[in-house]
């Protein structure tokens, strides 16, 4: 199966080349990973994080698989809308961009990891 991750973390920009690296915030890899998946692209990785105080990170990274999947389409237009809600005035957090990048790259290995193991 063919794997794609969507992020604008330079840390995995230098590690992974299956990758479509997004030059804005966390919204704007959403809106990429959402027109992915309106051409036949799906979720593998949920596209929002575990905790509210992720949300404000400017960081994400999602990985998608080259698979039609039709819930994956409600998912992402809702996940925009959380998105969209939670930030509500607030500003993306960019002083401790450096800590976001780290996290972000931790989850992202762990559910490359995980998608190693389940395929084997």
């Amino acid at each position: 199966m063919e794997y794609l991750i969507v992020s604008n973390n330079a840390f995995v920009k230098a590690k992974y080349q299956s990758l479509q690296f997004v030059e804005g915030d966390f919204y704007q890899v959403l809106i990429v990973a959402r027109d992915r998946i309106h051409r036949g692209w799906r979720l593998v990785s949920h596209p929002l994080p575990a905790s509210i105080r992720m949300m404000y990170s400017p960081i994400r990274s999602i990985i998608l698989a080259k698979e039609p999947h039709s819930s994956a389409t409600l998912l992402i237009e809702q996940s925009i809308d959380s998105y969209l809600r939670t930030m509500g005035q607030r500003q993306p957090d960019y002083r401790n961009l450096a800590d976001y990048q780290t996290i972000d790259f931790e989850l992202l290995q762990a559910c490359i990891a995980d998608l190693t193991t389940n395929i084997e």
